[in-house]
């Protein structure tokens, strides 16, 4: 498909709308939109002024997203074409491979973060030998295999494969759907290393795009704090946290999930490095209850629970939640325990989350102290003037009394 660099369309901000933009939050939200001229189609690159005409940025057009419009650049001087994308694609590359260190053949990266490398719209996540990308706009998805034909310029991968998320590209316009864009076919499990530990990753039917990439430092960190005590790995999905835990010389290692198909591609990974971790399938919520019931106790319990709050209507909600598993995590901890708590709702801010694990600690009788507070890995940057891409929060805690 052969889409055009020209402008197509001009959309015009209202009066007293412009100041998230011009502080470069690269996000153009309907309700701040007063015209749309030129009929720009889904995917056109359009020009974004204020109300007097004054130039705000260059961005891809979205007519029925919430977010109509991403911008892409604030310089009007600026020509958005191939040679644009391919100096922001080789920045986003040489920040994982040579700022970073991260350029070892047999790891997973994620080598492009959307707005954190300034490219709204684009996920690339390197497993191995195999790159998978999302796209997450009309306008990057307009231009997917221009962008693929670069990321193969810079990356040599053996095969580029799509993994598109649903309810954004239902709410974006777009229709895309998992296949090999170029190259060799990804086999059905693909073997990564990740520091000591190794695993197997499933591309098409694991979480986001395989893995949880975002978590790779903090499963490396709290795996050192497992070293000779009993841990639990709540919500474990295939065996992250509970693998480094073990690996790392913990005493004993529970996981627990409901999936019966994370859990599966657990006990591999564990079989794959050579661990002992006893697995249990159940509902985490529920099954920590009853491990309180039966009087088991644990000198570490992890909590990593997937998104509980998709909208805002949702924040409540997922904050009775986030309370629920801590306030049940703190009765089974000793003395002197970890707490490793987890937040992937990026509507959840870091003062409720905070607050919900302090709310949990009080009803529970425990004192607790913020050992570390942490996020996503390196490879996940975010841009400041653009805080919600901020979304993941991990809390270390130790039980004081």
């Amino acid at each position: 498909m052969t889409v055009s660099d020209a402008p197509r369309g001009l959309v015009v901000l209202r009066k007293g709308r412009t100041r998230p933009l011009a502080m470069h939050h690269p996000w153009v939200f309907s309700n701040t939109v007063a015209a749309v001229e030129g009929a720009p189609e889904a995917g056109d690159l359009v020009r974004v002024q204020d109300h007097l005409g004054r130039f705000m940025g260059w961005g891809y057009f979205s007519p029925k997203s919430k977010i109509p419009v991403k911008v892409v650049s604030w310089d009007e001087a600026e020509t958005i074409d191939g040679d644009f994308w391919r100096a922001r694609l080789s920045q986003a590359v040489a920040y994982r491979t040579d700022f970073l260190g991260m350029g070892d053949p047999s790891a997973a990266v994620r080598l492009v973060n959307a707005e954190g490398d300034r490219i709204p719209g684009l996920i690339v996540d390197r497993y191995g030998a195999f790159l998978v990308v999302e796209f997450l706009t009309a306008g990057l998805a307009a231009r997917s295999e221009m962008l693929v034909d670069i990321l193969r310029e810079l990356t040599s991968p053996a095969g580029v494969f799509e993994r598109p998320e649903p309810d954004i590209s239902r709410h974006e316009g777009i229709r895309r759907s998992q296949a090999t864009l170029w190259g060799e076919e990804p086999p059905e499990h693909i073997e990564i290393s990740e520091g000591r530990a190794k695993f197997l990753i499933d591309l098409r039917g694991g979480q986001k795009t395989g893995f949880y990439l975002d978590q790779h430092e903090n499963r490396m960190r709290v795996g050192e704090l497992g070293r000779g005590r009993r841990v639990l790995d709540a919500f474990c999905y295939t065996g992250g946290f509970a693998v480094h835990a073990a690996l790392a010389g913990a005493m004993s290692v529970t996981a627990i999930d409901s999936s019966a198909e994370s859990l599966q591609l657990a006990q591999r990974n564990a079989e794959l490095n050579r661990v002992a971790i006893d697995f249990a399938r159940g509902n985490a919520f529920e099954r920590l209850r009853m491990l309180r019931l039966e009087g088991q106790t644990f000198d570490m319990v992890i909590l990593d629970p997937p998104k509980l709050a998709r909208s805002r209507a949702g924040v409540r909600k997922a904050l009775r939640a986030y309370k629920d598993a801590n306030l049940s995590a703190l009765k089974l901890l000793d003395a002197s325990g970890i707490l490793v708590s987890c937040c992937c709702s990026g509507l959840v801010s870091a003062e409720q989350f905070l607050r919900a694990v302090k709310d949990a600690a009080v009803d529970a009788g425990r004192s607790l102290r913020v050992v570390e507070r942490r996020g996503t890995s390196r490879d996940h940057p975010f841009d400041p003037a653009c805080p919600e891409t901020d979304y993941l929060q991990c809390l270390i805690c130790q039980v004081t009394g």
